[in-house]
């Protein structure tokens, strides 16, 4: 257990990291050295690639974590294992390949009018494809193998770090943009080449072609599962990439870059939720195996809670300072029509966290089966209000698609598991939560606008960082959020309060 909370620590510091080189990429160095239709180039040709992964691995990456255990007492058949996987991966890829190119005319026709572009790096996308297949396979192998810091790190560190240096030797004409394009794919060589390098060193990875250890039944086990999990992994896929490369399509590359940065700049505010969740599904998980339905109620609610009061000031911590953010980017008049967007998408992704954990309580009970089809169900929400939307709207109707899909897939589940569990995560708090927000909200709205911009972010947030803080204690919304700041008085000398 040592080992993986030390694994968790790091992996959550490395996240954080990626995500600072990340805002620093997408809302500084982008916009300062691209044109808004080489960033929407860039992102589409990534998300298309992104999109495709998951069907090209036909969802055996899934499967390395179902099946992997019954391998691993022999570390010969364990390497056997993985090197199957590997051959079926290939397979799978032909058969992608041969299905890709019957749809080859449909997809370009799709991109022809506004992203003509595209068309034009077909053959870059089904590489960032194949190298996307093969790293998720090893990353899944690596996770099996409780050595989740290296891919991790590669994955939300390494990448974005070489992506923020090919496009300083863009700007500085040292290579071109055909050439940046090109490498941005051949990042993902490097990355992957260093995960199978750092497996092999560990002894983790030989080539091993000797499959006798997996017997046929086990083969139909394996491939029944894995299509079983394409449905489910390759839906969360598409609710996360079909609205950019919707908006490419539908409203051009200029614009699918003002939305992505915008989107991005919107996905602070779940940050948190990861490990709160991370930590409720466990004990979740916990109280499950004790048929303790009362401590699941109780951990509901807690979740949902302290997931909303942190969402909720982070969202507004966000829209306070939006003019101020786009005053400091480059381009930020042009990026600046993406406003809305990180409002509307902001709120779908607090609302997705004020209904706390209820996908970790349908998956964790004898109800799972359920979860897969709530993820089918926003996939094809997702698809169809984008398609209506995105013409009448433009990219602020993809952020009501966004908003609106998110809404329908937490009804669902909440109507789900109070329907089955009898179990919701709404109390009198929530109300007190609301009323909170609504007063900050005024506050930031009567706050005078200062000159300086750096000035008025660090008084305008400090403002409604205190105000915001101060009356969620006075109203005592979360017990827990009253229990840390006890305990950080206690520590700095206020032993009064124990």
């Amino acid at each position: 257990m040592g080992v993986v909370i030390r694994q968790s620590i790091f992996s959550s510091i490395i996240s954080y990291t990626g995500v600072i080189i990340g805002y620093i990429n997408l809302l500084f160095l982008y916009p300062r050295f691209l044109q808004p239709e080489q960033i929407g180039l860039l992102r589409t040709i990534q998300d298309v690639a992104m999109l495709m992964a998951p069907f090209a691995q036909m969802g055996l990456a899934q499967s390395i974590i179902r099946f992997y255990p019954q391998f691993s007492k022999d570390s010969s058949n364990g390497n056997g294992f993985i090197n199957f996987i590997l051959m079926l991966s290939l397979v799978g890829y032909g058969l992608f390949i041969l299905i890709f190119l019957l749809l080859k005319d449909n997809i370009i026709l799709f991109f022809a009018e506004n992203a003509g572009a595209v068309a034009n790096y077909i053959g870059l996308i089904l590489w960032m494809t194949f190298l996307l297949m093969v790293t998720t396979i090893l990353e899944y192998y690596s996770r099996s193998l409780l050595k989740i810091v290296v891919p991790n790190f590669l994955r939300e560190v390494v990448i974005r770090l070489l992506q923020g240096v090919l496009v300083g030797l863009y700007f500085l004409k040292i290579i071109t943009f055909d050439q940046f394009l090109t490498l941005s794919v051949a990042i993902y060589i490097i990355t992957l080449v260093i995960l199978a390098t750092y497996l092999v060193s560990q002894g983790n990875l030989k080539a091993n072609f000797s499959f006798s250890a997996i017997p046929l039944s086990k083969v139909k086990d394996i491939l029944i599962y894995s299509v079983l999990s394409l449905v489910g992994s390759a839906s969360i896929v598409i609710i996360g990439k079909v609205d950019s490369i919707m908006v490419a399509g539908m409203a051009g590359l200029a614009a699918n870059a003002i939305y992505t940065t915008a989107f991005y700049m919107a996905t602070v505010i779940e940050i948190p939720k990861r490990a709160i969740t991370q930590s409720a599904a466990t004990l979740i998980a916990k109280a499950f195996e004790k048929n303790d339905l009362d401590e699941i109620q109780s951990i509901y609610q807690k979740t949902a809670i302290n997931q909303f009061i942190i969402g909720a000031l982070l969202l507004i911590g966000v829209w306070a300072n939006l003019e101020n953010i786009f005053q400091l980017m480059p381009k930020g008049d042009v990026f600046r029509s993406g406003m809305y967007v990180v409002v509307f998408v902001g709120l779908a992704k607090l609302i997705d966290m004020a209904f706390g954990p209820n996908g970790e309580i349908i998956v964790l009970s004898k109800y799972y089966w359920f979860n897969m089809i709530t993820v089918i169900i926003l996939a094809a929400v997702g698809v169809m209000t984008n398609f209506i939307l995105i013409p009448k709207y433009g990219i602020i109707g993809a952020a009501y698609a966004t908003a609106l899909a998110l809404v329908i897939f937490n009804a669902v589940k909440w109507i789900f598991v109070y329907r089955m569990l009898g179990l919701q995560p709404f109390g009198w708090a929530f109300i007190k939560v609301l009323l909170i927000i609504a007063v900050v909200a005024l506050l930031n709205y009567v706050l005078p606008k200062l000159s300086n911009v750096f000035v008025d972010i660090f008084y305008r947030s400090s403002l409604i960082t205190f105000t915001y803080g101060a009356l969620i204690l006075i109203s005592k919304s979360s017990v827990e959020v009253d229990k840390i700041f006890r305990s950080v008085l206690i520590r700095i000398g206020f032993t009064k309060l124990k």
